[in-house]
């Protein structure tokens, strides 16, 4: 398993390893100077009117990588910021956004919403070019509403992503072992992901830094969740209204490759079926990692005919994945639960109940243990 294949950064990971462009080609101006004033225009009620008024341009101009990873991060925060920023929602998005947003996530295999690749995964640019990627060397490209905390929120959501970045390479070499290597060789490769889950464990928990819970639910939460019924309408697309989950850290690749390594099986309900649902809206290499590695390990196999050294380092990583998910459970009930009137929100962005699901997926990585 070639990482690169999979478009995976040795030092990254699944974080691009360098930033998109600062602008588009000169035809699709009108979009990029929308983006310095985006909140403005939302919290003045006009950006509907803006967005109505811009022409319907072609994406064909957009060859490169990074124009087209740039395109898609500013149509898909017009398409949620549209929605969702006026005092009604509003499910008839206009062509002028629609098409080309429709056309180009057709093309890259990605989907028309603000989802977890365009929030996160390039929604960065360096603070200071002249020194690598880091959480405090990083802002967002675009905001909602703006501020301190919505900015953090995504960045350190990335840098989690840069976290995971070290065990990557680990998880291809656990599942080399796994079909050809010693008990010794995959042992110490799940030693190496134990460990090494400690700091990505460290950057979730960085979140609460600079991101005050109540104005996540209130001011950057809105903007990510995902389009109501009967569904939103891409005017010049098509007249039937789609259905589509909002942004949401379950559509990140780094934990499903983890739990594709070491052979934890999600039942339908209450996590497999939204977890598989949600590999739709991962960058197709990235889902192809996942796929592949779900396919081709026999970590858990060996495990349980393995040495006691052996299960021991495939229990303590699964240990490690069920305290990273502990610590989800609770930054979601802080974030979401806690804020919301008597504590009665209990739907994540992308739609599911959070205790069933948070719940219903560490309960399988336990039950994994061997």
């Amino acid at each position: 398993m070639t990482l690169s294949h999979y478009h995976v950064d040795p030092v990254t990971g699944f974080v691009p390893p360098v930033p998109l462009p600062s602008r588009l080609p000169g035809a699709f101006a009108r979009w990029d100077a929308l983006v310095p004033d985006l909140s403005a225009l939302i919290r003045s009620r006009r950006l509907r009117g803006v967005l109505r008024a811009l022409p319907v341009l072609d994406v064909a101009p957009l060859v490169s990588v990074g124009d087209r990873e740039r395109a898609l991060l500013l149509l898909t925060h017009f398409a949620n910021a549209f929605v969702w920023g006026g005092a009604e929602r509003d499910l008839r998005l206009p062509a002028s956004v629609a098409v080309p947003l429709c056309t180009l996530a057709a093309q890259m295999g990605r989907q028309p919403i603000a989802h977890y690749a365009t929030t996160t995964l390039t929604n960065w640019r360096l603070v200071d070019p002249t020194q690598p990627l880091s959480v405090d060397n990083a802002r967002t490209i675009i905001r909602f509403l703006g501020g301190v905390d919505e900015d953090w929120f995504f960045v350190a959501s990335m840098g989690v992503e840069l976290a995971g970045a070290p065990l990557l390479p680990v998880v291809a070499n656990a599942v080399r072992y796994s079909r050809g290597g010693s008990d010794r060789e995959l042992a110490e490769s799940l030693e190496a992901f134990a460990e090494g889950m400690g700091a990505v464990h460290a950057a979730l928990e960085q979140v609460r830094t600079w991101c005050d819970p109540s104005t996540y639910y209130l001011r950057v939460r809105p903007f990510v969740t995902g389009w109501p019924q009967p569904g939103v309408v891409y005017e010049g697309v098509s007249e039937e209204p789609q259905r589509l989950i909002g942004g949401s850290a379950a559509q990140s690749a780094l934990l499903q490759l983890f739990d594709a390594m070491l052979g934890v099986h999600h039942a339908d309900h209450p996590a497999g079926a939204y977890l598989r649902t949600v590999r739709g809206f991962m960058p197709p290499p990235h889902r192809a990692f996942v796929e592949d590695t779900e396919r081709n390990t026999r970590v858990r196999e060996r495990a349980k005919d393995g040495s006691v050294a052996l299960q021991g380092a495939y229990n303590d990583a699964l240990a490690r994945i069920a305290a990273f998910r502990d610590a989800h459970m609770r930054l979601a009930h802080d974030y979401i639960v806690a804020p919301s009137a008597s504590g009665r929100d209990n739907v994540g962005t992308g739609g599911t109940a959070l205790d069933t699901f948070l719940g219903g997926a560490r309960r399988s990585t336990t039950d994994a243990r061997v």
